[in-house]
């Protein structure tokens, strides 16, 4: 208790954390002959082959089969249960511990649901940080609970680290973890080199990487809720005869950014014939062909479940910033055009083939055919890193590429 009540001291003063990291860095330059001793399943930096030995295995015993916060080297972390059930055989399952976004999670379901596949026998408890921060939601919780291959989902109090996203503190999430239970972070590569983080998540798991990425997969409830139904009847009226629906998301809690023109681009769309739903405020709730979604009415899975069941019906397509709705996009099928409003040299990582990208950095890494460049006078500046492009270069590409 008192590590974890100094380590979150450290970790809630930058500079401190800085200086701790930056040494740290030096350290294992300087003695990189001194291997970091893992689990046997478990490696750093080196993919699985099969059939080889592995180099570094701590003893079995009673904790061989728990993480306790290793000392990463921004390496890429590898597992593989074959090597833990051929150690121990009797083992009854896995607690994956998440500590992520919902857009995040998204990325996850692909290979969650593949690793179920391979281990039906094991059961699979989930384990989510209980805290809203830049890292984690505990909405990813309410997700899980409807995710069909998890028996459990627990939460626990975890602490963010201010540079090392790897380094969330997971180790209260260890009281409701089972001692014949794997106890797995669950990491993905984010980085230049990385191909797409589902790939990476794969290849994080010793799964084989499917040629084309997966897009994400939705479990969306089996009934109707009753939010559901009536935003579902109102749409329905307001909707019809319209040249379609047009979705909007906004807003990035990751990148702390709201689009500042939301009335603008809402009542331009609206103009050119489309109603106008979104989940990020500043639209005309006056305007009877707009309506915004009360997240605190709708679960996140109810708003995609509001979605797969106006797609069915009407032209459906997404407006949105790199946030949630990228993934969930392609999770649903739906056409989107997709504001980068920031550049972020590994966008790839989170592309989908759904998605139009607006941009005003060409990306080496994504299909040019997929990238729309923004000239400089399709924006503004938010502020150093920041972007906003003007609403009617946004009405003026929706049209371009989904227009009717």
């Amino acid at each position: 208790m008192q590590e974890y009540k100094w380590r979150n001291l450290m970790c809630s003063h930058r500079e401190v954390c800085v200086c701790y990291e930056a040494l740290r860095w030096l350290f294992h330059k300087i003695f990189f002959f001194l291997h970091t001793h893992t689990p046997v399943w478990y490696q750093f930096d080196k993919k699985h082959v099969l059939g080889k030995p592995v180099r570094e295995a701590l003893p079995v015993n009673k904790e061989w089969h728990r993480i306790k916060r290793p000392l990463y080297r921004h390496e890429h972390v590898f597992y593989d249960l074959d090597k833990a059930l051929a150690v121990n055989p009797n083992l009854k399952g896995v607690a994956l511990i998440f500590f992520m976004g919902i857009g995040d999670y998204l990325y996850t379901t692909p290979m969650l649901a593949a690793l179920k596949k391979k281990y039906p026998n094991l059961s699979f408890h989930a384990h989510v940080g209980a805290k809203f921060d830049r890292n984690n939601s505990p909405l990813v919780g309410k997700l899980l609970e409807e995710n069909p291959h998890f028996d459990k989902v627990f939460y626990f109090e975890g602490t963010r680290h201010p540079l090392i996203w790897k380094n969330y503190d997971y180790s209260q999430a260890f009281k409701n973890i089972p001692e014949d239970f794997l106890a797995v972070p669950v990491y993905y590569e984010y980085g230049i080199n990385v191909p797409h983080r589902v790939t990476s998540l794969f290849e994080t798991f010793s799964l084989p990487a499917p040629k084309d990425v997966p897009a994400p997969v939705m479990y969306l409830p089996k009934t109707i809720a009753p939010v559901v139904a009536e935003t579902l009847a109102a749409v329905r009226l307001k909707a019809r005869g319209t040249k379609g629906i047009v979705f909007l998301q906004l807003d990035s809690r990751g990148s702390n950014y709201v689009y500042p023109h939301m009335r603008a681009l809402t009542e331009g769309l609206i103009a050119e014939g489309y109603f106008v739903m979104s989940v990020t405020k500043g639209g005309p709730v006056e305007n009877a062909n707009y309506l915004e979604i009360d997240i605190k009415k709708f679960s996140i899975n109810q708003t995609w479940h509001l979605l797969s069941l106006l797609k069915a019906e009407f032209a459906l397509y997404v407006i949105a910033v790199n946030s949630v709705f990228w993934a969930a996009s392609a999770g649903l099928n739906l056409p989107n055009l997709g504001l980068q409003h920031w550049v972020d040299k590994k966008v790839h990582n989170l592309w989908y083939p759904n998605i139009e990208v607006v941009t005003d950095y060409v990306y080496p890494f994504l299909p040019r055919e997929k990238q729309i460049i923004a000239p400089p006078e399709s924006y503004t500046p938010h502020n150093r890193k920041i972007i906003d492009y003007k609403p009617e270069w946004v009405i003026k590409w929706f049209k371009e590429k989904f227009g009717t």
